[in-house]
């Protein structure tokens, strides 16, 4: 019966750490994971993909998502990725030695390099930061 305990938190620990989730449709995933998106101008988008949560960072899945999520609003693999950071947080805060870490990654997708240099990438994602902060 021991063996069957261990056997059973090991497969639940090791259990699949992405939820290819939209976040901005269907709200937000009980084990944290999932993406959002938002256009910032025609041909670049923001996106921020998360993983479930697990004892461990697992940043290759959440780099995975965003990258599915970028070929999908650039309906092509010819996108450049700029401003991309991961970072990672407790899902649920425990004092106990088992954490539940959420990993994540955001960062803005170029559909189209030859279109949208990125200087002017950079001047876009500047001008939406203010619209964004003269909105609140």
């Amino acid at each position: 019966m021991k063996y069957v305990k261990v056997i059973g938190l090991v497969m639940l620990m090791s259990g699949c750490t992405s939820s290819y989730h939209n976040l901005n449709t269907d709200g937000s995933n009980s084990l944290g994971g999932g993406f959002a998106d938002h256009k910032v101008h025609e041909g670049l988008y923001s996106i921020v993909a998360k993983t479930n949560f697990a004892p461990w960072a697992d940043f290759s899945t959440a780099h995975k998502m965003f990258k599915r999520r970028a070929t999908e609003l650039c309906k092509s693999e010819n996108f450049k990725s700029v401003r991309v950071k991961e970072s990672q947080y407790e899902h649920i805060p425990t004092a106990g030695l088992v954490k539940y870490i959420i990993s994540q990654v955001n960062g803005y997708v170029i559909c189209n390099p030859e279109a949208i240099t990125d200087e002017e990438a950079e001047k876009l994602i500047q001008a939406s930061y203010k619209v964004s902060a003269g909105s609140q």
